[in-house]
């Protein structure tokens, strides 16, 4: 390439003289110092365009850590905007499914807060107010007689009539509304 053919730099810019570097400085090659130092030259354009190199490798290793911070401050603020469908256990797998493809997985989470607002929307449809939670071993108790004379004894007369008729029906053979009719006549009478 020393005979002064056209030359393609970084930006693809062609050059007689050398190459054109990023940042759009051009570098001496060859062709421009051909007849001076020769082998000296050839050196030396190796050692810029590796210092070059490095210095480029540099520029980009910024940049990517830069925009793997950004990306991840996306994904932690996209996080806290879904954090109404996504549990803290899974925070991890959907922080991984935000930074790997961010338009599904969005796709998926705004999904998960649909179905989320149906269904909270139809149970608060259901039952307008809570019904209170009882505990067992707080309620009272009443006893037979504390209740009232009249109440205690119309429950226990009920109960032997029934008691009374299903023997009837069992010993006669009858209906159970006949023989309730007797044993209810039974009671008035005796």
């Amino acid at each position: 390439m020393r005979d002064g053919t056209p030359r393609r730099g970084a930006t693809g810019a062609e050059t007689m003289e050398g190459y054109t570097m990023a940042d759009g400085t051009v570098t001496e090659g060859a062709a421009g110092a051909a007849g001076a130092a020769g082998a000296g030259t050839d050196a030396e354009l190796i050692r810029s365009l590796q210092e070059a190199l490095a210095m480029e490798q540099a520029k980009n290793q910024v940049l990517m850590e830069q925009l793997m911070k950004a990306e991840d401050a996306l994904a932690d603020k996209d996080l806290e905007g879904y954090s109404d469908v996504v549990e803290e256990a899974d925070r991890p797998f959907w922080r991984g499914q935000l930074l790997e493809n961010r338009e599904s997985a969005t796709g998926v989470l705004e999904r998960m807060r649909g179905r989320t607002k149906a269904v909270g929307s139809a149970e608060g449809a259901d039952r307008s107010a809570p019904r209170p939670l009882h505990n067992r071993a707080e309620a009272r108790v009443e006893a037979a007689g504390a209740a009232g004379g009249a109440a205690g004894s119309g429950e226990d007369r009920a109960a032997k009539i029934r008691n009374r008729a299903q023997e009837v029906a069992r010993r006669d053979g009858v209906s159970f509304s006949a023989a309730f009719r007797l044993a209810e006549q039974e009671f008035t009478a005796g």
